[in-house]
């Protein structure tokens, strides 16, 4: 579902007890609630200031917002609660979202039941006076028992928020536990989710279908953010990885301190990761370290710090966002490739190979503050068609993918690996989709960044010259997470595959079992003798044809070198021939945009195809060899003389563990040596 582009709002249950209320209207933001809105899990007793109402004690209930490095009292336990009648308790707080940036609306849950039965601690609670009975929050995931509400995130538009809190006005708790549909045809209406974490596990800790720290939705009743997502380098998960670290708190937004967009976190137990963090620590996904908690209360002056972190709140900013695209495959624009075949300067018709880079342009936090909303894929048809949007990707990234992220919380960036700052896993979940906010959390380090890389080497391996050609495509799909009909589809883009290298052939005499062959004749005016692999000079200059083919359906060039005797090293011959009156003239050996200036050089290589004679350059050794020593004529010796053919395919290379990406192109050699005999 679309929760942004819907607008048609499904029929309202009518039978509840609706009073249609003006929604609340927006002010300035709510005094000492700037910045980053928290709670803490213990109480503690600030040493040397008080409140805003003289008590100097903050309590596990109290709302707290850290702006700039200080913190303040945003509001006491009994101003969240003060809509309700109740008696002057403490319910804790753990968990908390505000309905917009200026902050009059909280949306929370208490530790403690109301004895009242007004509301109950796994229950959701706006101090409007609202309360969503926990039975309504979890009943997609057909739940009979209340399994508690730790972390709570709002997504959608303030102005859906005021609507639908407006829509229930009134409304007691009892009835909508009676009929906890309306709170999804609300959502659904007003284009508005809520994200969540429980207290527990279900429906049985040996086959969950969620944990206590995944993040939920409530519309779509599916996991948002799973623990091993949101942890991808620890062991978190169950029962695959082995650890619940579970999910205290969660929010997305503008970083207080930098200004710049992030996803910030608590977990319910202590980690190794990177150093020792705590369940006070407010963490970015991976984890890293945001907030270390003690810089969170420094300035309330706590006794001791570790004070553990229940809630988490940031401002998420406007939303507006935009379809992601296709831009760049294997470093190719997508603009320069038609009909599968890359369009580059000076060579065209060029396919791919090896690894295929995918590069796209997607939303960014700045556009669209609700990244974590959604979540993206590369899809592949290779033949088969693409998946249907609820079936597990077919194009597999590779294992071990990691990223570096910025190691230093400050708006200093520290983008270098080391022991303290590690590049992190980076991966999808297990239908190969990647979270957008995964995506971009790592943006301030500059990386080139790839939405997938595929390895091409899983089909056509066999293309010959004449073959047909083998052609993929790729797409890129965007939802809403967990949604069952994509937001955005963009256009498939075809490329062309290729990763066959020249073959050799079995044996020196069997030339047409490969693509490639080279031997040795005299040349015309040349009183050698050439005698298979021995070759004896006569009263002149020994000059050689250098005779062979070379194949492949996207045939680039070939090139010459020699060595031997008193030459040190290798040598390249230019490929060239004589003209009738014995002048040496260059050889065209490539195949390039402008094509060649030879009937024997096509796109398939030397012509006719099935020709092992085709002259690939006259070679004067006893000249070479003179210019190779300072004078030197050829002596009795070993010499080889090698051809070398090129393709044009774009070979790409991922080196998954650094996330480097390059290309390079594929090529082949056929030696021949020979013995050389003075005349």
């Amino acid at each position: 579902m679309n929760i942004f582009s819907r607008r048609i709002a499904p029929t309202i249950l009518v039978c509840l007890t609706f009073s249609i209320a003006a929604a609340p209207t927006a002010h300035a933001q709510s005094a000492g609630c700037e910045g980053l809105l928290l709670s803490t899990s213990e109480d503690f007793t600030m040493q040397q200031s008080e409140g805003p109402d003289g008590n100097p004690i903050v309590s596990d209930g109290d709302l707290l917002a850290f702006n700039g490095g200080t913190t303040t009292i945003c509001r006491r336990n009994r101003e969240l609660l003060e809509r309700f009648d109740i008696p002057r308790v403490d319910f804790g707080l753990d968990a908390v979202a505000a309905v917009d940036r200026n902050r009059e609306v909280i949306a929370f849950s208490t530790e403690l039941d109301d004895p009242n039965g007004q509301f109950g601690a796994g229950d959701l609670i706006f101090t409007t006076g609202l309360v969503i009975p926990n039975s309504a929050l979890t009943q997609r995931f057909d739940l009979r028992h209340d399994i508690g509400l730790d972390a709570v995130s709002l997504l959608g538009r303030p102005e859906g928020w005021r609507e639908f809190i407006a829509k229930l006005d009134g409304v007691p708790r009892r009835e909508i536990v009676q009929q906890p549909e309306i709170i999804l045809e609300l959502l659904s209406a007003f284009e508005i989710d809520i994200l969540f974490s429980t207290e527990g596990t279900a429906p049985t800790v040996k086959s969950p279908r969620f944990i206590d720290g995944d993040l939920l939705s409530v519309l779509s009743g599916t996991i948002f953010r799973s623990n091993q997502t949101l942890l991808p380098s620890l062991p978190a998960g169950i029962p695959s990885k082995g650890v619940d670290f579970g999910l205290d708190a969660y929010t997305f937004g503008v970083d207080p301190q930098t200004g710049g967009p992030t996803e910030l976190m608590s977990t319910e137990i202590d980690m190794r990761a990177d150093g020792i963090l705590t369940d006070g620590d407010a963490l970015q996904p991976g984890p890293t370290l945001r907030f270390r908690n003690e810089v969170l209360l420094k300035s309330l002056l706590p006794a001791t710090f570790d004070l553990g972190l229940d809630a988490l709140h940031q401002t998420a900013g406007e939303i507006a966002c935009g379809a992601p695209s296709i831009t760049r495959i294997s470093n190719i624009d997508i603009t320069n490739i038609s009909g599968g075949l890359a369009q580059t300067p000076g060579l065209s018709d060029r396919p791919f190979g090896g690894s295929l880079r995918i590069q796209g342009a997607m939303p960014t936090w700045l556009e669209c503050p609700i990244l974590p909303q959604y979540e993206f894929r590369v899809e592949i048809d290779d033949g088969s068609g693409f998946p249907a949007i609820g079936d597990p990707n077919t194009l597999a990234v590779p294992t071990n993918w990691r990223r570096q992220l910025d190691g230093n919380p400050s708006v200093i960036i520290d983008c270098v690996p080391s022991v303290t700052n590690p590049r992190q896993l980076y991966q999808p979940d297990s239908n190969g989709w990647f979270n957008l906010a995964d995506y971009r959390r790592f943006d301030e380090c500059g990386e080139d960044a790839s939405l997938a890389v595929w390895n091409s080497n899983t089909v056509a391996t066999t293309v010959e010259a004449g073959s047909p050609p083998v052609t993929v495509r790729f797409r890129l799909v965007m939802r809403e997470v967990g949604s069952a009909v994509p937001f955005s589809v963009s256009a498939p883009k075809t490329v062309r595959i290729d990763n066959n290298n020249y073959k050799l052939p079995n044996s020196k005499d069997m030339p047409l079992t490969g693509d490639m062959s080279m031997n040795l004749a005299v040349a015309s005016g040349s009183d050698a003798q050439v005698n298979d692999c021995d070759v004896t000079a006569g009263s002149s200059d020994v000059i050689l044809d250098l005779l062979g083919r070379a194949r492949d359906q996207h045939f680039w060039r070939y090139t010459l070198r020699w060595a031997g005797g008193n030459a040190v090293g290798w040598h390249p011959i230019a490929p060239n021939d004589r003209d009738g009156g014995g002048i040496v003239q260059p050889l065209d050996a490539v195949f390039d945009n402008d094509g060649s200036d030879r009937a024997e050089i096509s796109l398939g290589g030397t012509v006719p195809g099935n020709a092992t004679n085709v002259l690939l350059s006259e070679f004067n050794i006893t000249q070479a060899h003179i210019a190779a020593t300072g004078g030197q004529p050829p002596i009795e010796c070993g010499y080889a003389v090698e051809v070398t053919a090129w393709d044009r395919t774009i070979v790409g290379g991922f080196n998954a563990p650094n996330n480097t990406f390059g290309t390079t192109v594929r090529r082949e050699t056929y030696p021949l040596a020979f013995c050389f005999q003075p005349g």
